[in-house]
C-alpha cells in the first residue's frame, strides 16, 4: 500500500483546490466576483470537469527535509475537459486569486497544452478570462529578459484552431496582455458590464507612458468595446448571464469542422407557419424605417434568435437562429440606423460573421435592405469603400449554401455584396423589393440634371422622369427577364426557407472539414 504517497497526493490536491487561499478568495467575493472554479461549476454539467495539470504550481519545501512540502502556489491557469449540455468541451479559466492570474512560464506552458489538447481531441474551446497580463517580477526570478513572441510556443496552434473548433471567451475582470488577445482570438466573446475591462495595458501603464489619467471603464469598459470598437461582441448583465451566453452560442455550432451543426428536434417551430403581419411590415414609403427584428422573429423559429454584436455596426444585424430546428446564420440590415447602409464599422462585423458561418458549415439566410455604402465626407475619411470591398471578399470566398430574401432596397457595390459570387444563391424577392446600380430618387437627377434645370417646371419634369424609371425598376420587370428566380408573398417566406434549409444541410454535409481559406479573426 502506498498510503504515504496517497496522503501526499490528497494534500497537494487540497492545496490546489484552495486557489490563492481563503483571504484572496474572500477578496474576490467581496468584489462581487466568483472564483474560477465556481464559474466552471456553473458553466459545465455537474461533476463532468476532468482537470489537467491540477498539481502544477510553485512549491516551497522544508530546508531540512526536501521531501516535506510546506506550501504550494497553484498555477493560475485552470484547465480541463468537461461537458456542456452533454457535449464535451475544453475549458480554461484564469484564477485571479493567485497573483492576479499574471502570465508566467508555467501559465504559458499550460496554455500551450490546452490548445493542443483541444485541437487533438477536436473539442470546442471555452476561455473564462480574468488576467492581469505579464508580470515584470519574473525577470528577477529567471535572471534575464525573454524576447517577445506572438504569445508563446502555441501561437501557430492558436491560429489553426480558429479554423477547426469553436473558440469562445468570456471576460470577468481586468483583462490585459495575453488575456486581451484571447478575447479577440475567438469566434464569440462576451464581457460582464462594469466588471470586465479589456485593454492592451491598464491605467497605471497608460498614465506612466502617456500621462493620461483614465479609469478602467474609460480605457476598456463594455460601452467602449461592445458599442464602438467591436473588440468584444456582447455584454452581459452579470457572470451567470455571460456563462449562459457562452452555452447558447455553442448550441448553434458543431463541436468541430468535421461535423455538421446539430438539429434541435425538441425545440423547432412548425415549418409551415405563415404570418399575415409580414404583408404589411414593409412601409410603402421607402424612406420610412420599420422593425427588422420583428420581421426576423416572424420568419425564424420562435425564441431562436441569438444576436451577436448588436450595438456595433448597428446598420447590420448578425445573428444565429434556427429554421425548423436547423441552426443558420442570419444577416439583415436595420433601416433605423443610417438607413441600413454599409458603413465602415459594418465591414469587420460582416466579414467575421460570414467567415465563422462558413468555417462551421452554417448556411446563411440574408434579408437585405441595402441602400449602398454610407456616403459623405466622414465616410470617405473612414475609408468605407476599402473596408467594404474587403468585407465583400468574405461573401465571395464563402462556400456555404446561402438564401437571399430581397425585402426592400439593394443598390450598388454594397448591394452586390449581399449574395455569393459564382456559387448558386437561393433567391426570393418580396413585391416591396427594388434594386439597381443606383436608386431612382438620386440617380435620375444626376443623369438628367441639365434637362431638369432647363425645363419650364423642373420639379414636375423630375417627378415625371422618376415615375418613368420607377416603372422600369419594378421587380416584376426583372422577373420577366429571369433576373430574379421568384417573387413571393411574404407569408410564404418561412415555409420556403424551411424547405431550403433541409436541402442546404444535405449539400453542406458533403463538404466537411477545414475550409481552404482559414478563419480571419
Amino acid at each position: 500500500m502506498w498510503r504515504k504517497e496517497l496522503d501526499e497526493l490528497a494534500k497537494r490536491k487540497q492545496l490546489a483546490h484552495g486557489l490563492g487561499g481563503e483571504k484572496n478568495i474572500a477578496k474576490q467575493h467581496a468584489h462581487g466576483k466568483m472564483t474560477v472554479r465556481e464559474r466552471i461549476d456553473i458553466l459545465c454539467d455537474q461533476e463532468t470537469f476532468l482537470e489537467r495539470g491540477l498539481l502544477a504550481g510553485v512549491p516551497t519545501y522544508d530546508n531540512h527535509d526536501p521531501h516535506a512540502l510546506k506550501s504550494l502556489v497553484p498555477c493560475p491557469f485552470v484547465m480541463g475537459v468537461a461537458k456542456i449540455d452533454g457535449r464535451r468541451v475544453a475549458v480554461h479559466g484564469d484564477d485571479f486569486t493567485v497573483k492576479g492570474a499574471s502570465v508566467g512560464r508555467m501559465y504559458k506552458s499550460k496554455g500551450a497544452y490546452f490548445v493542443k489538447m483541444a485541437r487533438s481531441l477536436k473539442l470546442p474551446m471555452v476561455r473564462l478570462v480574468e488576467g492581469a497580463g505579464g508580470s515584470i517580477k519574473e525577470i528577477l526570478e529567471i535572471g534575464y529578459t525573454e524576447l517577445p513572441s506572438s504569445g508563446d510556443e502555441c501561437a501557430q496552434d492558436r491560429v489553426e484552431v480558429m479554423s477547426e473548433v469553436p473558440v469562445v471567451s468570456a471576460g470577468f475582470g481586468s483583462v490585459a496582455g495575453l488575456g486581451a488577445l484571447y478575447m479577440v482570438q475567438s469566434h464569440f466573446s462576451v464581457m460582464v458590464r462594469n466588471m470586465c475591462h479589456v485593454f492592451v495595458g491598464g491605467p497605471p501603464l497608460v498614465k506612466s507612458a502617456f500621462g493620461e489619467d483614465l479609469t478602467k471603464e474609460e480605457l476598456g469598459g463594455y460601452l467602449l468595446h461592445t458599442r464602438q470598437t467591436g473588440v468584444v461582441d456582447n455584454d452581459a448583465v452579470d457572470e451567470r448571464d455571460a456563462l449562459n451566453q457562452v452555452k447558447r452560442f455553442l448550441s448553434y455550432l458543431p463541436s468541430n469542422v468535421w461535423e455538421m451543426p446539430a438539429r434541435h428536434g425538441d425545440r423547432y417551430d412548425v415549418p409551415n407557419r405563415r404570418e399575415p403581419d409580414l404583408r404589411s411590415i414593409i412601409p410603402r414609403n421607402k424612406r420610412k424605417p420599420y422593425n427588422i427584428r420583428e420581421l426576423l422573429r416572424l420568419v425564424l423559429d420562435r425564441d431562436s434568435i441569438f444576436e451577436i454584436g448588436k450595438y456595433q455596426g448597428r446598420s447590420q444585424i448578425t445573428a444565429l437562429a434556427r429554421l425548423n430546428g436547423y441552426p443558420v446564420g442570419v444577416l439583415a440590415n436595420d433601416p433605423r440606423f443610417l438607413g441600413g447602409s454599409f458603413n465602415y464599422d459594418v465591414a469587420e462585423k460582416f466579414q467575421r460573421f460570414i467567415d465563422m458561418c462558413d468555417t462551421f458549415h452554417l448556411p446563411i439566410v440574408n434579408f437585405p435592405d441595402q441602400p449602398g455604402f454610407t456616403i459623405g465626407s466622414q465616410s470617405e475619411l473612414q475609408g468605407t469603400i476599402r473596408k467594404g470591398v474587403r468585407a465583400s471578399f468574405a461573401m465571395i470566398q464563402a462556400t456555404i449554401p446561402m438564401a437571399v430574401i430581397y425585402i426592400r432596397k439593394c443598390f450598388g457595390v454594397a448591394g452586390g455584396a449581399q449574395k455569393s459570387g459564382l456559387r448558386l444563391s437561393w433567391r426570393y424577392a418580396w413585391p416591396s423589393a427594388v434594386w439597381g446600380n443606383i436608386p431612382v430618387e438620386g440617380g435620375v437627377y444626376a443623369a438628367h440634371r441639365r434637362e431638369i434645370e432647363a425645363a419650364d417646371n423642373p420639379r414636375e419634369y423630375l417627378e415625371k422622369l422618376q415615375d418613368t424609371y420607377r416603372a422600369v425598376a419594378s421587380p416584376f420587370r426583372t422577373a420577366e427577364a429571369f433576373g430574379i428566380e421568384d417573387i413571393i408573398d411574404p407569408v410564404e417566406t418561412r415555409p420556403l426557407l424551411c424547405e431550403w434549409v433541409e436541402m442546404a444541410y444535405q449539400i453542406e454535409k458533403d463538404n466537411l472539414g477545414p475550409k481552404k481559406r482559414g478563419m480571419r479573426c
